[in-house]
């Protein structure tokens, strides 16, 4: 999954206009080491500082999880410098700005890519956020962030989706899976959906134009050689096999899985979705963000849940169930 960590240091003191003041303990949620959900705990750490003119420090407001953290969370990615406090995904206040930000100002709620996010406040210059439109929900916002980037990324990085084509998304009901089809579906692409029987209406409702249901059907053979873009969004999916008999010969593809074999379409190019550029992202960001706030795209939020150490265990609960049908958002 895409994604920019915001390096973050605290300190004993923070300076906002030349004026220093003495910072008082803040409250994240992290772990001193790796396991389930339960080794999360509350942590006292020192208020972010200020150290570039192109910084902010925003207040959290709410966070949304991602699948990345519960493998961090497992020793699956990362180092082991502990304590670990993770996130990247969330929406603020901007409390404090550095000397050189002119478009935003203390007040301004933004969405943010950056982190880490399970704190109190955190500090992110702004190449990683965009004002948040005054019609979004916070929770809305939150949920776009990664899934959002990763979908847009997509179809415009990764492949390059025109007006006219078909695009065939795998795993067209998850959380990059909505959102790649809205997207795809508003650049005027043909979209076939491809998930299990039990999403058939989230499809619909979502506005394909065509469904496959791998659990009822064989859905290569149902749209082979069909594709001239195919966007496999199946969480950790290795589905060479599948994208082999639907992308057209000359056609392209990306995917979030593993594998890169096609035997029978030698001159497709399977690109592997992995992290760009912060000035990539932050187009993207900003490019969703207003599609959300026209309704061009909606996000489907699963479950809410306190900003608080049991929210915190209980989303990472969910999360280990791999299945949510829709995001966790976690709100102060």
């Amino acid at each position: 999954m895409l994604f920019i960590c915001e390096k973050v240091s605290y300190h004993k003191h923070i300076v906002n206009h030349q004026l220093k003041r003495e910072v008082t303990e803040m409250k994240a949620f992290g772990y001193t080491k790796f396991g389930g959900p339960e080794v999360f705990e509350t942590i006292e750490v020192n208020e972010p500082e200020i150290s570039a003119g192109n910084q902010v420090i925003v207040e959290t407001k709410v966070v949304g999880l991602n699948n990345f953290e519960r493998s961090q969370r497992a020793g699956m990615f990362g180092g082991s410098n502990f304590p670990i406090i993770p996130g990247r995904d969330l929406v603020g206040e901007i409390i404090q700005v550095g000397a050189d930000v002119n478009d935003f100002q203390v007040g301004d709620l933004v969405i943010a890519q950056g982190g880490p996010s399970y704190a109190d406040k955190v500090v992110l210059t702004t190449s990683h956020i965009v004002k948040k439109p005054g019609n979004v929900s916070n929770e809305d916002a939150v949920a776009l962030v990664t899934p959002g980037i990763t979908a847009y990324n997509m179809l415009t990085q990764f492949t390059e989706v025109k007006k006219g084509n078909t695009v065939l998304v795998n795993g067209a009901s998850g959380g990059v899976g909505t959102i790649i089809v809205q997207v795809a579906k508003a650049l005027g692409a043909h979209v076939i959906g491809i998930a299990s029987s039990r999403n058939e209406q989230l499809l619909k409702d979502l506005g394909v134009d065509e469904m496959g249901f791998y659990d009822q059907e064989d859905v290569g053979a149902k749209f082979a050689n069909q594709a001239d873009v195919v966007l496999n969004a199946a969480l950790n999916g290795n589905n060479d096999a599948l994208i082999d008999q639907v992308v057209k010969p000359d056609g392209q593809a990306a995917t979030v899985g593993q594998g890169a074999e096609l035997p029978n379409k030698p001159r497709v190019n399977v690109e592997h979705v992995h992290p760009l550029s912060a000035t990539i992202n932050h187009k993207a960001l900003t490019e969703l963000t207003q599609m959300l706030a026209n309704g061009d795209v909606k996000v489907n939020i699963f479950k809410q849940l306190p900003l608080t150490l049991q929210g915190v265990i209980d989303g990472h609960e969910l999360l280990e169930s791999s299945h949510a049908p829709g995001r966790i958002v976690l709100v102060r």
